[in-house]
């Protein structure tokens, strides 16, 4: 879609938004009360930024629809933490001000010019894709469940606007840098999605999945990702060709150094895999 269209979607988005259920009863067990609030703190915590950066950087592309479709985009992202921040009180959890991942995640989007920070922001949106997921099937709190339901909604959609955005900034470098660039993308999830596999895997396994299947969910759909910005082609979710969201494996006990190791070497054989897709997907991108 051209920018137009994108500011038609959000604007349409803005009053299509899906009913939440309030006034249910709160349904939390002790084991998704110990570790699950504490992850969602950190996701809404996240979620939570004026924008200021972001808005300064889309005015250098000339695009005022863009422009203004960001400005929306932005306004999503603080409905979302508006909402998660509501789920929190809800179970008397009280909001995170500071995480150490949050402010990395700043600084990194910050450095790294207009493209960088939407690739940062794209890595995020294709994280939440499978988190949320694991939230909303492993729950039974009815407001959670409609949270969830509306963030994944609009993540989805996100992540093809930043594709088609990258699709075109790509299309616009030589045929050097694409490849370049595209592996640059992989390294940097690869980095990204072990640590947050890592850092809330205690919440995966209350929640009936694993750290194991957040991350291979999450590389299929990087993978659907990438393949867009290569090609052009829309972003189509993993869930949408049921590839992904199958449902938990099984995994046998370990310690702590073997999940860590296990993580490691799943997103190592994710990253040589795909650090060869740019070569053989048909051609530079396209506009």
């Amino acid at each position: 879609m051209n920018s137009a269209e994108w500011l038609a979607y959000y604007r349409q988005n803005r009053s299509d938004r899906l009913p939440i259920a309030w006034d249910v009863p709160v349904q939390i067990t002790p084991a998704l009360r110990a570790s699950v609030l504490r992850s969602l703190a950190r996701f809404q915590l996240g979620e939570s930024s004026a924008g200021t950066s972001l808005r300064r950087a889309a005015r250098t592309t000339g695009d005022a629809d863009f422009m203004a479709a960001i400005e929306l985009f932005i306004a999503e992202e603080q409905e979302h933490a508006r909402l998660l921040g509501r789920v929190l009180a809800r179970f008397a959890v009280p909001p995170l001000h500071h995480h150490w991942s949050d402010w990395l995640f700043r600084r990194c989007r910050h450095r790294l010019g207009f493209s960088g920070e939407i690739t940062v922001l794209l890595m995020a949106e294709i994280v939440a894709l499978k988190y949320y997921s694991v939230v909303r099937t492993g729950t039974a709190d009815g407001a959670l469940r409609g949270v969830c339901d509306q963030m994944l909604h609009d993540e989805k959609f996100h992540v093809r606007f930043h594709c088609e955005y990258l699709h075109r900034w790509l299309g616009r470098r030589s045929p050097v840098v694409q490849p370049l660039a595209s592996w640059v993308f992989t390294v940097l999830f690869a980095g990204a999605t072990t640590v947050v596999a890592w850092d809330h895997r205690s919440a995966f396994l209350a929640l009936g999945s694993s750290a194991d299947e957040f991350l291979n969910d999450s590389w299929q759909n990087f993978q659907a990702a990438q393949t867009a910005i290569l090609t052009g082609r829309p972003f189509v979710w993993s869930r949408t060709l049921g590839r992904a969201e199958a449902g938990p494996a099984w995994v046998a006990p370990r310690s702590e150094f073997q999940q860590a190791w296990a993580l490691a070497r799943q997103s190592a054989r994710w990253l040589w895999t795909l650090s060869f897709q740019p070569l053989v997907l048909a051609g530079p991108a396209r506009h």
